[in-house]
């Protein structure tokens, strides 16, 4: 079990003002050249750090990384979590100890090693003197302690498939990994949710959660998380809908435009037949769908098998693809497709689901279409005849790379349709019975045509 924990305080006042000015201007990450001999590399920890002799000043992730110059190590400092200057001498008071001999001085690398015990009654008095921060805190301890492992069961294979989700809309509106990398990296389960839990091989096991508690974006970071949005009323409450029982909204903002990110699910995880991510780009008036399916590995060969199931879903898709078809010529630059199908499915390896990552699966997209025939009489076949579709079989497909290029382009995806057509396809597959993810992506960006 990782306990690691590091009382690192920068004593250089302009190094110390230079770092803050790059937290308090970025996304809660930053990196330094510091001299830390016994702490393994590649190993993340939790640290809390001090720019001043008074106070203790942020809780975050750290990571040594390769040696930049002699006896000094870049270490990686992420998922910052503000703890508005928390005096030292109050938590020496409530745990009965002297802290400053254990702080490591970012100008010698010098310190002494907090006993665990100690460590312990540090974090649980600051989570007494920031309670409302206590989550964020509980978050950070389970990512350094189930990092590196694979979560599986039921609830794992719905999460995960909303973690391709999310990380796929972010790619798509930000046209590169960097905030998918960041957001996702810092995904953790609640530690009271999983068991099982196999140090050896890394491995545990993730609860059927309840009601309130059972989407993946519960578990990122609390600063993309809102409680509700004018979005959430006009999208989703319609006349004799079935009340959902969980929602949430994050919002990401980047060069002046947004995009909200909605989650809605009327089932108990146990019991959702699987994730959407619905796509719209108010620029481009297109939306993409994207069912997920998993695949398994079977002999050593990663496989998805369809079933009844899929049928019915890719008939339901059929019937919205003809209900928003578009017709006549395009009006405008951005109404140019090279596709107009906004339908697709994402075949999903289960590999498990791995907090304190933030690479997507390498799976592959699919449309409609092609799903069509691969399913039909003339698609592959397993050796007791049934459909077996695997990557070698089905080579016309879409990385992760080129579906998030293509979308954010506005390359691919349905054309002409306005936000409030949303509703009809929104009811259509929320009623199915599984969880969706709205990415709504809206845009202060001149038209083209206006060039």
């Amino acid at each position: 079990m990782k306990t690691t924990g590091l009382l690192l305080h920068f004593d250089e006042e302009r190094r110390s003002y230079l770092i803050q000015e790059s937290i308090e201007g970025g996304y809660g990450e930053f990196s330094d050249a510091l001299s830390v001999t016994d702490w393994p590399l590649g190993q993340l920890n939790i640290a809390l750090l001090s720019f001043s002799e008074l106070t203790i000043d942020y809780i975050c992730l750290a990571k040594k990384d390769k040696r930049v110059v002699t006896s000094k190590n870049r270490i990686n400092f992420s998922g910052l979590v503000n703890l508005h200057s928390i005096p030292i001498q109050e938590l020496e008071a409530r745990i009965n100890n002297q802290l400053k001999r254990y702080f490591i001085k970012a100008s010698q690398g010098t310190g002494g090693i907090i006993p665990l015990a100690t460590w312990h009654s540090l974090i649980n008095a600051i989570k007494e003197v920031r309670p409302s921060l206590a989550g964020e805190i509980d978050r950070l301890l389970s990512l350094q302690r189930f990092s590196g492992y694979h979560l599986y069961g039921d609830s794992a294979d719905i999460l995960l498939q909303e973690r391709e989700a999310l990380g796929i809309a972010l790619d798509i509106f930000s046209g590169n990994n960097q905030l998918r990398n960041r957001v996702l990296s810092e995904w953790a389960p609640q530690d009271d949710t999983v068991y099982e839990v196999n140090d050896e091989h890394e491995t545990a096991t993730l609860a059927n959660l309840q009601p309130g508690r059972s989407s993946f974006m519960k578990g990122i970071s609390q600063r993309y998380l809102l409680e509700e949005a004018a979005i959430q009323h006009d999208l989703f409450n319609w006349q004799g809908m079935t009340p959902l029982h969980e929602s949430g909204v994050s919002i990401f903002e980047q060069g002046g435009r947004k995009l909200e990110i909605h989650y809605a699910n009327r089932n108990a995880l146990e019991h959702t037949l699987g994730v959407d991510l619905i796509y719209y780009s108010e620029a481009y008036g297109l939306f993409v769908l994207i069912q997920y399916k998993l695949m398994r590995d079977e002999a050593g060969t990663v496989s998805y098998r369809p079933d009844n199931q899929l049928s019915i879903e890719l008939a339901r898709m059929d019937s919205v693809n003809t209900l928003f078809k578009s017709s006549g010529q395009i009006q405008s630059h951005e109404e140019f497709r090279l596709n107009e199908d906004g339908f697709f499915l994402k075949l999903v390896p289960s590999t498990g689901l791995k907090p304190a990552s933030g690479e997507l699966i390498k799976g592959m997209y699919v449309t409609r279409e092609y799903m069509n025939f691969l399913i039909g009489p003339n698609g592959p076949k397993g050796s007791q005849g049934g459909s077996n579709i695997t990557f070698s079989n089905s080579p016309r497909y879409l990385t992760n790379s080129q579906f998030s290029e293509s979308v954010n382009a506005g390359w691919i995806g349905t054309r002409g349709v306005k936000s409030e057509a949303l509703a009809t396809v929104l009811r259509q597959f929320y009623e199915s019975g599984r969880a969706i993810l709205l990415a709504y992506e809206s845009s202060t960006r001149r038209s083209i045509s206006s060039n």
